[in-house]
Formats: C-alpha cells, sequence, structure tokens
C-alpha cells in the first residue's frame, strides 16, 4: 500500500506518455477501426481525425495531411461528398496545406451548408485571391462570407463587422466605404464607442474618405468620436 500511495504523490506529468507512445496509440486505433468496421465506416473517419489532430500538434503536418485525406475518403464513402462532416474535414485539410492545396479544398469547403464552414472557407479563399491580385474575386467571395457571418452571428453580430473590414479592403470604394461604416456602427453598439476596435473601424474609414478627397466627412467621423471619448 505504501508503493501505490508513492505513486499517487508523484507529479502528474510523470505520467504522461510520450508523443511516440501517443502517436502509436492513435495509429494502432486507426488500424483496429479499419479491420473493425472497414473504410467506410464514420468510426474510422474519427479515429483517422483524431490521428490527423494529434500530428498536427506535435507538428507532423505531412502526416496530419495524410490522416485528414483518409478521414475524408472515409466520410465520402460513408456520408457522401457534399455531407457536412466531409466538408468540415475538408476545410481542416486546408487550414493545414500549402496555398496551392489548400485553395481548391477552400473552394470545395464554401460549399458547406454549414455557414460555420463555408463561412471561413469563404474569407481563407478570399485572402488568397486576394493575395494573388485578383481583388474582384476576393470581394465576390467575401460578400457571400458576410451572409454566412450573419447567419451564424446575426446581423450585428462581432464576426460580420470582421468580414465587412475584410471586404472593405478588397471592394472598390463605394462599397469599402459603406461596409466601413456599418462595420463601425456595429461594434460601436457591441463594444462602445472607446473600444479599440471601433476605434479602429473609425481610423481605417476615416483613412480611405481622406485618400478619396472627402475629408468634410472624415472630419465628421473623427468630430464624433473626438466627442465620445470626453469626459
Amino acid at each position: 500500500m505504501a508503493s501505490l500511495w508513492f505513486w499517487l504523490a508523484l507529479p502528474a506529468a510523470a505520467f504522461q506518455p510520450d508523443n511516440a507512445i501517443l502517436r502509436r496509440v492513435f495509429e494502432e486505433g486507426l488500424a483496429r477501426r479499419r479491420r473493425e468496421f472497414g473504410e467506410a465506416d464514420v468510426r474510422t473517419a474519427q479515429s483517422a481525425r483524431d490521428l490527423g489532430g494529434f500530428l498536427e500538434r506535435v507538428g507532423d503536418t505531412a502526416g496530419a495531411r495524410r490522416a485528414w485525406a483518409e478521414a475524408i475518403h472515409v466520410d465520402e464513402k460513408a456520408l457522401g461528398p457534399e455531407a457536412p462532416q466531409t466538408l468540415q474535414d475538408v476545410a481542416d485539410l486546408a487550414a493545414i496545406s500549402p496555398t496551392a492545396l489548400a485553395a481548391p479544398l477552400l473552394l470545395r469547403a464554401t460549399k458547406s451548408p454549414d455557414p460555420a464552414v463555408a463561412g471561413p472557407a469563404l474569407t481563407s479563399l478570399a485572402a488568397i485571391r486576394k493575395a494573388s491580385g485578383d481583388r474582384a474575386g476576393a470581394a465576390v467571395l467575401l460578400r457571400r462570407a458576410v451572409a454566412q457571418a450573419e447567419a451564424v452571428d446575426g446581423k450585428d453580430g462581432a464576426m460580420v463587422a470582421l468580414v465587412l473590414n475584410a471586404l472593405a479592403a478588397a471592394a472598390e470604394p463605394e462599397e469599402a466605404i459603406a461596409s466601413l461604416r456599418r462595420a463601425l456602427e456595429i461594434d460601436r453598439k457591441a463594444l462602445g464607442s472607446q473600444h479599440a476596435r471601433t476605434a479602429q473601424d473609425a481610423r481605417t474609414l476615416t483613412s480611405l474618405l481622406r485618400k478619396l478627397g472627402r475629408a468634410a466627412e472624415a472630419a465628421a467621423v473623427e468630430r464624433e468620436f473626438t466627442s465620445a471619448h470626453r469626459p
């Protein structure tokens, strides 16, 4: 009994298996699921997903991509290629893939019926398009992302304001101004005029207005926020 108490008194870290042991556990679990349930069963897909998540956490991105690709392969057989879980796994694979591989995966994920999957896929794909110089294509995707964010967070949700800011950075001036004004109003109502994000919205809007030669409008926004910060 004394020895039992001795082991219980050891720090918890003493009982933590190393990554090699954990990897073997996950890999053996996946192999067992393959044998027991085959390659068209959601339980096999979950084991592949678990292995992928572990490998991502320990820095084996290539191994994680292989595991997630297997999860998708099983999802497609078990659930169908357009199922929400299939497209969630597609989005997760895109998140750990190089840009050239991520873009087609993200495009596929944008078709998810789940706005919490489709929205981030749209914003990520828009970032790729914008970085490649296709601002118009990015704006198209971000308009769709706004609608998805509204579906998740409501029309005045914080996520909507973030996507509107991204849209403003890709859109033509008039749409950019309208997007920034709406983002500013959302953040002001939700966070208050003195919050850092609200202030950043105001600075971005006034900077764009000045760049477009609309100094009077910029000054009006500045006056409004200056008065809001007065004691």
